[in-house]
């Protein structure tokens, strides 16, 4: 009979285990909900690289996203002179490590301020630095990724490449309020 309960079990454990993965996406928009949003083609993929990437990207999103606490006397700052006329648009690839790592980064700071989920953009590139389709990124020329394009109105303020310098909060502040 425990030989036929372990079995039993076992069976359920395997084919719960063995469904398709589904990501539900909040209600709520955030950066962090419109990055987990702008993947959900690839999690659909019937390209299994281009799937496992995007997998590893959603578990760096909630990993990053929750692990990182921005300085609050800068946050704070960054939240009183924040500002819809600020947009922000990275190039990156989800199979790069420091887009995984980085940009969860800034979106819980950009979340953190204020700012408005609608002036984020993500745009893919692959592996070889090439737009993945006609959008922002085949206007640029990267060379690392991610590569972060802050705006004020229309205007080019600056960009953040691959990692911050000191911090994602303290690099944007220095980017934004010394122009």
């Amino acid at each position: 009979m425990k030989t036929f309960m372990l079995l039993f079990t076992l069976m359920g454990t395997v084919r719960y285990c063995s469904r398709p993965k589904e990501y539900k996406m909040p209600a709520q928009k955030t950066h962090h909900n419109k990055l987990i949003a702008s993947l959900q083609a690839d999690l659909q993929s019937t390209d299994s690289l281009q799937k496992t990437n995007a997998e590893k990207f959603v578990q760096s999103i909630t990993a990053e996203y929750s692990a990182y606490n921005p300085d609050n006397s800068i946050v704070a700052d960054l939240k009183n002179r924040w500002n819809d006329s600020i947009s922000v648009k990275v190039i990156g690839g989800n199979w790069c490590s420091d887009t995984r790592r980085e940009l969860p980064r800034l979106c819980k700071l950009l979340d953190a301020v204020g700012a408005n989920a609608d002036l984020f953009g993500y745009y893919k590139v692959d592996k070889n630095k090439k737009p993945v389709e006609k959008d922002f990124a085949a206007e640029q020329t990267v060379t690392r990724v991610p590569t972060v394009f802050v705006f004020r109105g229309n205007k080019w303020v600056g960009q953040i490449v691959e990692t911050p310098g000191k911090s994602w909060e303290s690099d944007l502040s220095m980017l934004l309020f010394l122009h």
